[in-house]
């Protein structure tokens, strides 16, 4: 039993250090029962007021999973914080179909060059106007891959999200980040045994 404590130890402490190591991280927190809970309910009253000032449902997928796994933990990231956001955001339908996503500045350009008429809701926001809806549309917003962490021996299912803003405010309170530019970012995995 004390093995089997000190890799689990062991394991947090490396995970702990790669993170800490990456560019733009300015602390991080491994989530204590109370600290989820308060998350949780925070998420859980984001999803209730909806997206677009309550006219429109969300799911947030990446967060509710992320909380999922043995092990989450939060990051108060700035401006240097590099998270890959492709594949973050996508309007469905209740059939499951893609009806709008989320673009980076790159795929926004390149799919201009091709389609040139392409619908934009914003300058990050595409639509799909050949797609026939079925039933009322709904935001998802997806699990992110955190490939920082992934080499870690001793973890396995690494996902990530972005929390709410009632979360992000919450944390940085919490934690003492209250100044611009910072934000968070959660994590999960899950420890191999």
């Amino acid at each position: 039993m004390q093995g089997d404590v000190m890799d689990r130890q062991s394991v947090l402490a490396e995970v702990e250090r790669k993170v800490r190591e990456i560019p733009g991280v300015v602390d991080m927190k491994f989530l204590d029962p109370d600290l989820k809970e308060q998350i949780v309910a925070r998420e859980m009253q984001a999803e209730k007021n909806g997206a677009c000032g309550g006219l429109m449902p969300f799911v947030n997928k990446g967060v509710w999973e992320a909380l999922a796994r043995e092990v989450s933990f939060i990051i108060i990231g700035n401006t240097h914080l590099l998270v890959d956001n492709q594949g973050l955001l996508y309007m469905m339908d209740q059939d499951k179909q893609v009806i709008g996503e989320y673009v980076t500045p790159e795929q926004r350009k390149e799919i201009l060059e091709h389609t040139p008429d392409a619908q934009f809701l914003s300058e990050d926001f595409l639509m799909h106007p050949e797609v026939e809806i079925s039933g009322e549309p709904y935001f998802l917003i997806d699990e992110i891959d955190f490939g920082y962490i992934s080499d870690v021996p001793g973890i396995s299912r690494v996902t990530s999200g972005s929390v709410s803003t009632l979360s992000d405010d919450f944390v940085r309170n919490a934690l003492g980040y209250t100044g611009p530019r910072q934000w968070t970012h959660l994590v999960g995995f899950d420890i191999r045994t």
